[in-house]
């Protein structure tokens, strides 16, 4: 079960049971009894701590935010300074790119907390909720704007051009089915849960199959 960095102690059952039942049921279908009962705590404790289930979700949102944005933002803020340095030379755009999706790929499958967070960031991405422009901003639209600035490097284009930010969220796409369907990896494999190994193994395949889609030399493969 992960633990906050900013939320009180009293707070925490209650955001914790939030993130699960919001996340596996949705926000309509959770009660407040419901949601006090999970985390082992009186009803009013709500009202006291939050103000109403509404403000419950939101400081939910902010919760997992907190949480994942700093590791995202190291990755993110380290692209940015080498991008300069990378460009019009094929190679260290190459290596760059290993970097990125290493570092990526190592938060999202090694992060033990990430499962816990996934059904209610799922439910997000496809039933967005009354905060979801909260939560893209914070840390899908940074990592969206940042593979398209990986692809608008490797083909000399636009990152504004529609066309751009499409083979972004395709690309995208390569790195992200490792964690979102990894059910179904797992039951293809057998395996129970990524350990080193495997995680090592992922991120060589999916640098490889990013730089083949972007055309890239692989230098160092």
């Amino acid at each position: 079960m992960p633990t906050p960095s900013t939320s009180g102690s009293a707070e925490l059952p209650l955001i914790q049971a939030a993130i699960e039942l919001f996340g596996r049921d949705g926000y309509a279908s959770v009660s407040t009894r419901a949601l006090s009962e999970h985390a082992k705590t009186n009803v009013s404790s709500i009202k006291y701590h939050f103000g109403s289930k509404d403000a419950l979700y939101r400081a939910a949102i902010e919760h997992v935010i907190n949480q994942l944005r700093p590791q995202i933002e190291g990755a993110l803020n380290a692209f940015d300074q080498m991008r300069e340095v990378a460009a019009g030379n094929r190679v260290t755009q190459a290596r760059l790119i290993r970097t990125l999706v290493d570092r990526l790929m190592h938060f999202f499958l090694g992060n033990e907390d990430i499962p816990h967070y996934m059904p209610f960031v799922m439910r997000e991405f496809f039933s967005p909720g009354p905060y979801f422009e909260l939560f893209y901003e914070a840390l899908p639209r940074r990592i969206h704007e940042m593979f398209t600035n990986v692809v608008a490097m490797a083909f000399d284009l636009n990152p504004e051009d529609e066309s751009t930010i499409v083979q972004a969220h395709a690309l995208l796409g390569q790195v992200m089915i490792f964690h979102i369907a990894r059910p179904i990896l797992f039951a293809r494999t057998g395996w129970q849960a990524y350990d080193a190994e495997r995680i090592a193994l992922i991120s060589d395949v999916a640098q490889t199959m990013v730089l083949r889609s972007l055309a890239l030399e692989d230098a160092d493969g």
